[in-house]
């Protein structure tokens, strides 16, 4: 395939269809937030067995990261997500037909590996097809079709379940991760992979061993992570037993989190052209982003303004910072590492993510559930404490790996 394409035909036929996979993604990795009530009711299920059940997307969705890099960069992106996204209509469709928390479970993992590479392959693709100049901007289109996703896991999503039920919801998006497979296999142009210089072995040796890998990782993932656990779960739960909302007002607060986290995704793809001038570089603006996450967290730990849309605000725009640290680390190696080097940092953050989202509820199932089902703030404040603690601790050593003459 020629790399004379038009912008449109590069839009339509590589973009648009691999945000879809990633709009799919971030549907998925939210639903639990708005369903959550309904299995409890019909499974019984308790913080600590709702909390594993929707951390096993994460558990999959990480420890398929490594092999996903390696994938990418010898097959392709679009080879790599046409495979995918059938196993993630199959895990869909075994979510719909479960009937018991371990089948769920299984099926949700099963998810979580079919949708582990639709941010990863989307970064691979737009690093092989588009000018690294481009790379901040186009991710953060890419991310906000994720955005719209999160929304869509919202309101949209609660009528749905409460019109046609949590089952059929499922089905629905099986049918779309099908379709989605098949239109990159109709539509996608293939190109031929920049040939590596070095074997596998080395590459992942010369990633994992870098400084600047352990310098953006721990904070990235801890970050990144704090934001999939509460967004992909705690959330809806903190809304329910904290601020006490019903399940109607708890939507609309939830609504609130994800337009903020579309609004982030867009502004943290343009920022670090606007900032050029001010020569702040795409890490300095990550740690900011970074903190603003955490004055939003620390907010919702501490139960100030507990039904407020502020923290909720706050968390949002900050969820994602991390791409920052996705598009910059790319920079720092060889295109050819390009999916190897993406897939690293998104491990650190999906493995933290599905650690965190378990612990969170292994921490509150210290406290007895109350007769309605739900459980008393201090469980969430000790658990979102010590999410706080684990920021400050990799904000410490952000600062310690600095290197002295600084190639940001």
């Amino acid at each position: 395939m020629t790399d004379k394409l038009s912008v449109s035909q590069k839009f339509f036929t590589i973009l648009l269809p691999f945000c879809g996979g990633y709009f799919l993604s971030y549907l998925f990795r939210s639903t639990n937030a708005v369903i959550a009530p309904h299995l409890v009711d019909e499974f019984n299920t308790n913080a600590q067995q709702l909390g594993i059940l929707t951390s096993s997307y994460l558990f999959a969705f990480a420890v398929f990261q490594i092999p996903l890099g390696i994938l990418l960069d010898k097959y392709g992106a679009r080879k790599v997500q046409i495979f995918l996204m059938i196993f993630a209509g199959l895990g869909s469709l075994m979510f719909c037909y479960g009937n018991s928390i371990l089948e769920l479970t299984i099926a949700r993992a099963i998810i979580g590996f079919g949708v582990a590479g639709c941010l990863m392959s989307t970064f691979k693709i737009i690093t092989v097809w588009y000018n690294k100049n481009n790379w901040p901007i186009l991710y953060g289109l890419c991310l906000s079709s994720g955005g719209l996703g999160a929304i869509v896991a919202t309101k949209p999503l609660y009528f749905i379940v409460d019109g046609i039920g949590w089952r059929s919801a499922f089905m629905i998006l099986a049918v779309l991760c099908f379709v989605i497979s098949f239109i990159i296999w109709a539509v996608t142009p293939e190109k031929e992979n920049v040939k590596e210089e070095q074997n596998i072995l080395f590459a992942l040796k010369e990633i994992y061993s870098s400084k600047l890998f352990w310098r953006i990782a721990p904070l990235a993932g801890i970050s990144g992570g704090t934001g999939l656990a509460i967004q992909g779960l705690w959330a809806g739960e903190w809304l329910r037993d904290v601020a006490r909302l019903d399940q109607n007002n708890a939507t609309n607060m939830l609504l609130i989190l994800n337009v903020s986290l579309l609004v982030g995704m867009i502004i943290t793809g343009f920022i670090p052209n606007i900032l050029k001038k001010f020569k702040l570089s795409q890490i300095d603006i990550f740690f900011v982003i970074t903190l603003i996450l955490l004055l939003g967290h620390s907010l919702l730990t501490f139960e100030v303004l507990p039904v407020s849309p502020i923290p909720w605000i706050l968390l949002g725009i900050s969820a994602n910072g991390a791409i920052l640290a996705y598009s910059w680390l790319n920079t720092q190696f060889p295109i050819s590492y390009s999916g190897k080097t993406s897939t690293a940092l998104n491990l650190s953050l999906f493995l933290c993510g599905f650690v965190l989202q378990y612990a969170i509820g292994w921490i509150i199932n210290f406290w007895d559930r109350s007769p309605d089902n739900t459980y008393p703030a201090i469980s969430y404040s000790v658990s979102f404490g010590v999410l706080i603690i684990l920021q400050i601790i990799c904000i410490i050593i952000f600062f310690s790996l600095r290197p002295k003459s600084n190639p940001e």
